[in-house]
């Protein structure tokens, strides 16, 4: 992934949630927690994975529980900017 505009993290990341994690389309809003989007620990550990596989940004799970889908995409796009 080369693009560096925030919407496209944000979308990969939303992609990721509904197609991997079957997680409703009408439920991924970037005010929703992860938590709640991600309703168990595996199902956190395997998106911090499938974001690392994806985009190439290694996240904790710490990260992935305590953050809204819009923070934790910013978050990640920050770091992308920043290699």
């Amino acid at each position: 992934m080369t693009t560096s505009a925030p919407e496209s993290v944000l979308d990969a990341i939303s992609e990721l949630l509904v197609e991997k994690f079957e997680v409703p389309s009408e439920e991924v809003r970037g005010t929703a927690l992860m938590s709640d989007l991600l309703i168990d620990s595996l199902m956190i550990v395997e998106m911090a994975i499938a974001v690392h596989e994806t985009i190439g940004i290694k996240v904790e799970e710490e990260e992935l529980r305590g953050a809204t889908l819009a923070g934790f995409a910013a978050s990640v796009e920050a770091r992308l900017t920043d290699r």
